[in-house]
């Protein structure tokens, strides 16, 4: 994933001749912070990675380690108001990570993911989304030991809180 972000940038910089062809910055949520990025496929999609700190067995207390995730979208514009000042949008995407499972021991998580936000632009090149994610995948904390990725949807009604700079 971290080569695909590497090969897709050059083109979103070039794409980037409207405003708001790329945007770096971070993302928070009760499950996890770190950073983000996005770039405009065309008018209508545009595809958004995001490598977090997984916290939510920290918040709750049952871990003192984070976990490490990476998710990349490839999100729907559904509908846009105000001149693309609001923007809903929806979509699929992959995960993957070594994260905690609900309080288990730490494992290597993979699977695909779903997200859906609304985004708003504000003084011309902030962007602000709220979106809510879930993760449907397998979770492996050693080899013949597999199991669904419990905390990916279990906890998917927390909002993530993305906060971008586009260029």
């Amino acid at each position: 994933m971290i080569l695909a972000l590497c090969l897709a940038l050059p083109a979103s910089l070039s794409a980037s001749g409207r405003n708001g062809g790329f945007a770096m910055g971070g993302i928070q949520s009760p499950k996890g912070v770190g950073f983000c990025a996005e770039f405009a496929h065309d008018t209508e999609s545009f595809g958004a990675f995001s490598l977090t700190a997984d916290l939510l067995d920290i918040i709750s207390g049952v871990s003192s380690s984070p976990g490490v995730k990476l998710t990349y979208h490839y999100n729907l514009i559904g509908k846009s108001w105000n001149d693309g000042k609001f923007t809903l949008y929806a979509g699929p995407g992959l995960a993957a990570g070594y994260v905690r499972n609900l309080g288990n021991h730490f494992g290597f998580m993979g699977g695909l993911s779903g997200d859906a936000g609304l985004r708003v632009r504000c003084l011309h090149s902030i962007l602000l989304s709220l979106e809510f994610q879930a993760d449907f995948g397998l979770h492996c904390k050693k080899l013949p030991d597999l199991s669904l990725y419990r905390a990916g949807y279990m906890h998917s009604y927390y909002p993530h809180l993305r906060i971008q700079y586009a260029f």
